[in-house]
């Protein structure tokens, strides 16, 4: 990071204050949702493990099957009016929730919502790559990080209370005028351009009927073509794996550990607490950094604890309860470094133009993960044990680490329309930031 800058140095500009505001305001209310969706279907209708698995399912479905190919419209499409719609389209289908008669009717709404999201969030990191210069793309990341890390714990806390005292469809109606209120917030943005690439000497671009198929393989191919996406993708894909293979068993493993209900609680605030001081610490000193130095470092850390955990439960390990909470706070400091380094390297390394297309992708392949790993930590666990599972598990994060050390590749470098011009960005003119292509080795 440039001297003079710092993790806040995006929120000096009025258009990246704007972004921001509207995911601070989105993402406290989704959270009330989560919580309220969980009580409806759990405590309310009393539903039982098939009904959460299948509001999993209809959350994971979207990013997976759906995501990719929005992408190509994304690109097409403007960005703002994305960003607007997508918000609007959600608050309709939560306020649905509101009236929701039975579960099948949830279940479809709930689809429709995160639908509607795999439109917003590439729109969004489009916008951030158009309008934040590179230099400070880090700090970018690590805001936005701290904000879901920030309302991951005081979401649900302040949803308990609602939902404890009014019920959980009031609190559907709260997050319903939270995209509301961020579809208003994104009204004051300037619109977007992503300035037009001429095509090489010999080459057309076709605007013709296969015109989406085109695109849609012009998104794949760019990201094959890339080493640096291929190992950020690769390997964030793989440790979201190996994380939810034990992450579903930590109630087991923490009670087998002798760690009790009111420990437990402490002990996952710890992980959201690490996170959120994770997020300031990465923001704040890992600019300039080749990010995949951050992203396998973290990876290390994580998996070196989380064998560790494995070990004491492999072994019996007779520790006072406690001493569990640093081990999670660092875990939690720790995960910011990947969560903040892999959607910096995706801006870095893509263009503007192709950015929907990319990061729909960078999603969906991890989010596919995400269903098939707690099974098969469960599998492993009856086949084994829990503390099995957080011994293999942890110890294959930290090799993934070490191997992304060892490789390492330099990010950002040869990346076509990096530097963007200031009157290039905004459709009305207006001046914003801009600098050349950064290469961080």
């Amino acid at each position: 990071m440039n001297a003079g800058e710092g993790m806040t140095a995006p929120l000096r500009q009025r258009e990246f204050r704007l972004l921001f505001s509207a995911q601070l305001v989105s993402n406290l209310g989704d959270w009330l949702d989560y919580l309220a969706l969980a009580v409806l279907v759990a405590y309310v209708w009393e539903y039982g493990p098939a009904a959460l698995a299948a509001l999993a399912v209809v959350i994971a479905v979207p990013y997976i099957f759906v995501a990719p190919l929005a992408g190509v419209f994304v690109d097409r499409w403007p960005k703002r009016a994305v960003m607007i719609g997508a918000d609007l389209a959600r608050a309709a289908a939560v306020l649905g929730l509101v009236f929701a008669p039975n579960l099948g009717v949830l279940l479809v709404l709930v689809a429709l919502k995160t639908t509607f999201a795999t439109l917003f969030n590439p729109a969004e990191q489009t916008a951030i790559r158009l309008l934040v210069p590179e230099s400070q793309l880090h700090a970018a990341n690590a805001l936005s990080q701290l904000v879901v890390q920030s309302t991951k714990v005081i979401g649900p806390a302040i949803g308990g209370l609602l939902v404890a005292a009014t019920g959980p469809r009031t609190a559907f109606a709260v997050d319903a005028g939270t995209f509301v209120a961020s579809a208003a917030i994104l009204t004051r943005l300037r619109p977007l351009h992503v300035p037009a690439v001429e095509a090489e000497p010999g080459e057309e671009l076709e605007e013709a009927a296969g015109g989406y198929r085109r695109e849609l393989r012009e998104g794949f191919a760019y990201i094959l073509g890339r080493r640096a996406l291929v190992v950020a993708i690769g390997s964030f894909s793989a440790a979201v794996f190996l994380l939810l293979a034990f992450d579903a068993l930590s109630p087991l493993a923490f009670k087998e550990l002798g760690v009790g209900r009111a420990v437990f609680g402490l002990a996952i605030g710890a992980i959201g607490l690490g996170g959120v001081l994770g997020a300031v610490a990465v923001g704040r000193y890992g600019g300039g950094v080749n990010p995949f130095i951050v992203m396998g470092g973290a990876k290390i850390v994580i998996g070196g604890l989380v064998a560790l955990l494995g070990g004491a439960l492999l072994g019996d390990l007779d520790a006072p309860p406690a001493v569990w909470v640093p081990v999670l706070l660092v875990i939690g400091l720790a995960s910011a470094g990947v969560l903040v380094s892999a959607p910096t390297i995706i801006q870095l390394e893509t263009p503007p133009r192709l950015m929907g297309r990319v990061s729909t992708t960078a999603t969906s392949i991890p989010t596919g993960f995400q269903m098939f790993a707690p099974i098969a930590g469960a599998a492993l666990a009856e086949w084994q044990s829990v503390g099995f599972v957080f011994a293999v598990a942890g110890g294959g994060l930290a090799v993934l680490g070490l191997i992304v050390l060892v490789l390492r590749p330099p990010v950002g470098v040869g990346v076509s329309g990096g530097g963007v011009a200031a009157d290039e960005v905004f459709v009305a003119g207006a001046e914003a930031p801009a600098e050349t292509t950064a290469v961080r080795r």
